[in-house]
């Protein structure tokens, strides 16, 4: 089993379980070559804690106080681990919900970087418009909801009722919403990997993108940008464990990326230790069966002058061990 970008523990992320340590034993087990550690940045205002944090009391200056001391638990266990034979990289998944957060988020991390102490980001976008996306289909309902009152309001109240159209006219406006966001924080933040692409697809598995041709258009620029600067698109098995036949960002997507030239990296998103590698084997046979080949790949790692590369892995398809 060969690498991982992007992963999340209950030690620092309420929406996982278990230990940071226990994720980096986990990988190290099952013969990861390197594993990252990606923990959440900070959210900067109380209306954007999610539920759970909600419910465990947490504020905004928690989120804060955890992400330090995260970055100095990943820095401990790298240099823990560092004979293991596993390389261990410290990055940050981002967050972009309103326009000033940007500017936040790179003061927060710029000192990080400039020290070695995070190697990278990962530029995801879970909101549109303010809107939660993923956390649950609830709340992808309710964001598809205040996008149909628009569509309905821009129609001048011709209907009273929700139509099919309606439903498709909202999923649209949503889907531009995220891209334009996604945009935003590419050309902030230039992010080495691009989280999740087309995010908003996850509770609508059906959608066609093709079918949406604004957002489509957004999409291929984004595509077509985070190329031009050379950004990693990940490609995860998490789907298969939320019960999708196909890993993320989906075929469609996968498509555009390679007519386009892209590059992937590998990622699990794994919020416990069981989740570590799950579902390696089916993304590699998945992977394959759209044609992406082992040149197609790469993985982030020290390179020769001591810096962050993308690293050519060559022989990835051939490792002997693609796990469970």
């Amino acid at each position: 089993m060969p690498y991982s970008h992007h992963s999340h523990s209950g030690q620092f992320c309420h929406h996982g379980s278990g230990s940071l340590e226990s994720m980096v034993e986990a990988a190290a087990k099952r013969g990861f070559k390197m594993y990252a550690l990606t923990e959440h940045c900070p959210r900067w205002r109380e209306k954007d804690l999610y539920p759970e944090e909600v419910e465990a009391g947490v504020t905004v200056a928690d989120l804060t106080t955890a992400f330090h001391a995260f970055v100095e638990e990943a820095n401990r266990l790298r240099k823990k681990h560092s004979r293991s034979g596993m390389e261990i990289l410290v990055g940050v998944e981002t967050e972009h919900i309103y326009p000033e957060d940007l500017d936040l988020l790179k003061a927060e991390i710029d000192a990080y970087i400039k020290a070695g102490e995070i190697d990278f980001v990962v530029g995801s976008v879970h909101h549109a418009e303010e809107h939660p996306i993923d956390f649950s289909k609830e709340r992808f309902e309710e964001a598809l909801t205040a996008y149909e009152l628009k569509v309905k309001a821009a129609r001048k109240g011709e209907s009273d009722s929700a139509s099919t159209d309606d439903r498709h006219a909202a999923l649209s406006l949503l889907l531009e919403s995220y891209f334009t966001a996604q945009r935003r924080l590419m050309e902030s933040l230039r992010p080495r990997v691009i989280g999740h692409f087309a995010l908003p697809l996850l509770f609508t598995p059906t959608t066609r993108l093709a079918s949406h041709p604004d957002a489509y258009a957004l999409a291929v620029e984004n595509i077509e940008y985070a190329i031009s600067y050379g950004a990693l698109f990940e490609l995860s098995s998490a789907p298969f464990r939320k019960g999708l036949e196909y890993g993320w960002p989906g075929d469609e997507i996968v498509q555009i990326v390679r007519e386009k030239g892209g590059i992937w990296c590998l990622s699990d998103d794994a919020h416990n230790s069981g989740q570590v590698g799950l579902n390696y084997s089916r993304l590699k046979q998945w992977a394959q069966r759209l044609g992406i080949e082992a040149h197609h790949i790469r993985r982030l790692g020290v390179g020769m002058n001591g810096a962050i590369e993308a690293l050519r892995c060559d022989d990835i398809w051939e490792h002997g061990s693609w796990g469970k």
